[in-house]
């Protein structure tokens, strides 16, 4: 398998996301184990942090409940604690800018040491920002960008065009009925295969967060593009009927089966872990024929995929998928944050930091390169979860 023994990384503690998934709050200090209950649902805290934030390094997923950040705080406090530093896990419980802003606000009233943060949304967060600037608390986003102007960088899991093109390809070849051709061949099965096609013009549907996240409205621009490419003309629709399920499982759950009910699209696309998994549920009950796929945790989706080689991928409502090494960007992320604060990185094109061993990865060099108004640094790159291996991942993530 591709990168095996780099994405085996990706399952150390499938049990610790179980306990980390819901909660709001997790901090911890030295110690990247045992997570115990707090007092209450909404707060969970692990050895040695107690309640003083003053000193930690944040990190802030989009809302609570969401395995995508719960894995990713995972390697960012493996990583940091690995350094001495104190870590903490801090999210709203719903998926809005204002939300975070609120918390945001206080955090630097606490005088945390870092903030690390996957966005909700392009605007909203520039007076938050510019206090956390002048109170010099250094920015670092991931997963979806802050604003580059008050950031150190950005932190890609992968190339945005990259993810765009994977996900326009697996939706196109799930609906002709081919399965997954191999790494590196989903482009070109598709360019021998599409001559060939003359049934009705195949249309995409797209399940994303909300209306306004960064991060999923770059993958859909970059599946645009991909659609303009000339082996498509003709085949396949270059318009992409697009619903928001705001990354809650209830309200994605809705779109899901609104798509169902319209039965306009051949294909669900959905670039969001909860909106995956929703529609697989919707798709199954409903013993739709609309295909589905995008970016999915295996253990998750297990309900809706082929679980062995021996088995009929198409049985099932999504014949594979894709996702990348989520503990190890939550990792680079909590690096490039640690080189910020101690070795100089400044996040300027050209300028670079050296992360440590983790787990299973080398040492490795980054470079941060330009990434529209700002810069990042590239942590990785799609992986294809299939018949062919999802019998490895199930109990691993």
């Amino acid at each position: 398998m591709k990168n095996w023994k780099r994405l085996a990384a990706m399952g150390m503690s499938a049990a610790m996301l179980l306990s980390l998934a819901g909660c709001s709050t997790t901090t911890s200090t030295g110690d990247a184990g045992d997570a115990a209950a707090g007092g209450d649902a909404a707060a969970t805290t692990s050895s040695g942090g107690g309640g003083d934030l003053e000193g930690a390094h944040v990190f802030m997923f989009k809302s609570t409940g969401n395995s995508f950040g719960d894995l990713m705080y995972e390697g960012f406090s493996e990583y940091l604690e690995g350094k001495g530093e104190k870590t903490s896990y801090q999210s709203p419980a719903e998926t809005t800018v204002a939300a975070q802003v609120q918390m945001l606000d206080e955090l630097i009233t606490q005088k945390v040491a870092s903030i690390t943060i996957s966005t909700n949304g392009d605007a909203g967060y520039d007076e938050v920002f510019k206090r956390a600037q002048d109170a010099g608390i250094p920015i670092v986003s991931v997963d979806s960008e802050a604003n580059p102007e008050y950031r150190i960088c950005h932190v890609n899991q992968a190339e945005v065009q990259a993810i765009g093109s994977y996900l326009v390809q697996a939706g196109v070849l799930i609906t002709l009925g081919i399965d997954y051709p191999g790494d590196g061949k989903m482009e070109e099965t598709l360019a021998a295969e599409l001559p060939n096609y003359s049934g009705d013009e195949i249309k995409l549907g797209v399940l994303s967060a909300s209306i306004d996240t960064p991060v999923q409205n770059s993958w859909i621009d970059a599946m645009r593009v991909e659609l303009e490419k000339d082996m498509y003309a003709g085949k396949v629709s270059p318009e992409l009927d697009i619903k928001y399920g705001n990354d809650d499982l209830t309200e994605s759950t809705t779109q899901a089966q609104a798509f169902i009910a319209e039965n306009s699209v051949d294909c669900i696309i959905s670039p969001t872990t909860v909106g995956i998994a929703a529609a697989g549920q919707a798709l199954k009950s409903a013993n739709s024929e609309i295909e589905l796929t995008g970016l999915g945790i295996p253990s998750e989706m297990q309900s809706f995929m082929p679980n062995s080689a021996d088995e009929n991928a198409f049985d099932y409502v999504c014949p594979y998928m894709m996702l990348w090494d989520v503990i190890h960007l939550g990792a680079v992320a909590g690096a490039a944050q640690y080189a910020a604060m101690n070795d100089g990185f400044d996040g300027s094109v050209g300028s670079s930091f050296e992360m440590d061993a983790f787990r299973d990865y080398e040492a490795t060099t980054y470079e941060a390169y330009e990434s529209g108004d700002g810069t990042a640094v590239l942590a990785g790159e799609p992986f294809i979860f299939s018949k062919d291996n999802m019998e490895e991942w199930i109990d691993v993530l």
